[in-house]
């Protein structure tokens, strides 16, 4: 059994140093922009993705209908593709996430974000999608977020949910990362990233 994920970050959404993240955060017009960029380039992929699922926050669905509208077809929603800390509004700024790293004191399976879900409750959620997506096979399309992806990929390299926070994905907004997740002659679970947070598809980058 072989999946060839395709995994998508949202555009961007968010809006000066005072901006605080909520899941009904719209994109700003530089993210509708990345969105529709991002729908051509896999449109004109060799191998186009057979399926969209997405996480159900607002930047996530738009930026997984302009590929849907750029590919023709449908979007399916999978809740437990949000990102973490998205149960409530951010108490934090922009501005004060860059400067005071609260992330940096959630690297314990135990440790909770500003909405009570733990990260390790978060590994477990992603993986679980991401395992759900795999059986399911083909190759699809998974637009969410940076902390989401990051959950794929660690279930993909095999790390259990209630191990630590052992590496940090950074990649840009409406970047591409290709994962293969197979099976080989043996049975076992195999992942092969291809390439990690490719943009060459946009005019406009942007990290945050």
């Amino acid at each position: 059994m072989t999946t060839a994920f395709l995994l998508a970050r949202h555009g961007h959404a968010t809006s000066g140093p005072d901006h605080r993240w909520d899941a009904s955060d719209p994109l700003t017009e530089t993210g509708l922009a990345q969105a529709a960029e991002l729908g051509r380039a896999v449109a004109a992929r060799a191998e186009r993705p057979d399926r969209i699922v997405a996480s159900p926050a607002v930047r996530a669905q738009q930026t997984a209908a302009a590929c849907a509208a750029a590919l023709g077809m449908e979007v399916e929603t999978d809740p437990r593709l949000m990102e973490f800390g998205s149960g409530a509004l951010s108490p934090f700024t922009l501005s004060e996430m860059l400067e005071l790293a609260p992330y940096d004191d959630i690297w314990h399976p135990e440790d909770s974000a500003w909405d009570g879900e733990t990260i390790g409750a978060f590994w477990t959620r992603t993986g679980e999608a991401a395992d759900a997506i795999w059986r399911a096979g083909g190759r699809p399309l998974v637009v969410s977020h940076v902390g989401t992806m990051q959950g794929i990929l660690r279930w993909a390299l095999g790390v259990a949910p209630d191990s630590p926070d052992s590496f940090a994905l950074l990649v840009d907004n409406a970047s591409l990362t290709d994962l293969v997740v197979r099976l080989d002659r043996h049975g076992r679970r195999r992942a092969e990233v291809h390439r990690l947070g490719a943009t060459d598809h946009l005019t406009t980058r942007t990290a945050i």
